[in-house]
């Protein structure tokens, strides 16, 4: 390389440095927009909206939510991939999917490749429910209920790959059965249906013990290995003798791979300090089950990230799950 194309190459990279640090020191200077991957009321979108909020106002500067729903999360996801890389365009994403590769084939995107840690926010408890009819009246009863006659019986989910869905097959697996599998669009017809003894069971947020102490629904436990304080009176399933059974969903806030670590600490510092906030959690607790991350380093936000890769990975391995 000669002298002259060393001196443009040396100013190009001077420029991008120099343009690299004004973004950082000068953000944020406009709107910041929040993509949420389901639609307006969901659980996602209450959580979104309440940290929107807040955020707004640890950021000095305005906060918009953009409901980006479908495809398991990766419409809002490929959105949120291919924006610039300049902390104005954050995923508030639900576990598993910032990490969907290891749970569907062909995906414009792959997880920590393409996206750059910002905080994580916080985790939503579930509980496996049933149709009001089953007459099972325990964990231990539902369990030899199914196992007697598993073409019996179904289980619905948002559709293949989607949490609920993986939570399910995880449970089969665990208790050595092979029920039924009826895809949905969304949480709520999987709700529906239950409660019209449609469907036999499900996992569904902590938030539907609302429709169990109504009659509407019926359940087992929450999967986890301790109560929530919430529901103080809702045993786990550990309890009720399946051990070590936890589910539940990871909500994070990621940006594009590129942004700049100066910009991406901004972010994770106003992050941090909303979701140590108690008004916070007063706002998203109608949600249910939910339990406030702790404040955590970019770092640790990507180590948690592919630690819920690879939990999720072996499920969808161990279950054999037919990849979309």
């Amino acid at each position: 390389m000669n002298k002259s194309r060393r001196r443009l190459l040396g100013g190009a990279l001077a420029s991008l440095a120099l343009s690299t640090a004004a973004l950082a020191q000068g953000f944020p200077n406009k709107p910041v927009t929040i993509v949420v991957p389901f639609v307006a009321g969901s659980p996602t979108d209450v959580a979104a909206r309440a940290f929107a909020t807040d955020y707004s106002l640890a950021l000095n500067t305005p906060v918009i939510v953009d409901n980006r729903p479908g495809a398991n999360q990766t419409i809002a996801g490929s959105y949120v991939a291919r924006a610039a890389p300049d902390g104005y365009t954050l995923f508030f994403a639900n576990l598993p999917a910032v990490v969907p590769p290891s749970i569907q084939a062909h995906l414009p995107y792959k997880g920590l490749r393409d996206f750059a840690p910002v905080s994580d926010i916080m985790t939503i408890g579930f509980i496996l429910v049933t149709a009001p009819d089953v007459p099972a009246t325990s964990l231990k009863e539902f369990v030899s209920m199914l196992k007697a006659d598993p073409s019996k019986y179904s289980y619905g989910s948002s559709g293949i790959s989607t949490p609920i869905h993986l939570m399910a097959e995880m449970f089969d697996k665990e208790i050595g059965v092979k029920t039924l599998h009826v895809p949905y669009k969304g949480g709520n017809q999987v709700q529906m249906d239950l409660i019209s003894n449609r469907l036999t069971y499900a996992f569904l947020p902590t938030g539907s013990m609302e429709y169990v102490k109504a009659g509407k629904l019926k359940t087992f436990g929450l999967a986890s290995e301790k109560r929530d304080p919430d529901y103080p009176d809702l045993p786990t399933m550990d309890e009720g003798g399946l051990r070590n059974f936890n589910a539940t969903v990871r909500f994070v806030l990621v940006g594009p791979k590129q942004t700049p670590a100066d910009v991406v600490g901004k972010l994770n510092a106003a992050a941090n300090k909303v979701i140590a906030s108690e008004a916070f959690y007063t706002r998203v607790k109608s949600v249910g089950g939910v339990n406030m991350s702790k404040p955590a380093t970019p770092a640790q936000v990507g180590a948690r990230i592919a630690e819920e890769e690879a939990q999720w990975d072996a499920v969808v391995k161990k279950a054999e799950i037919q990849l979309e």
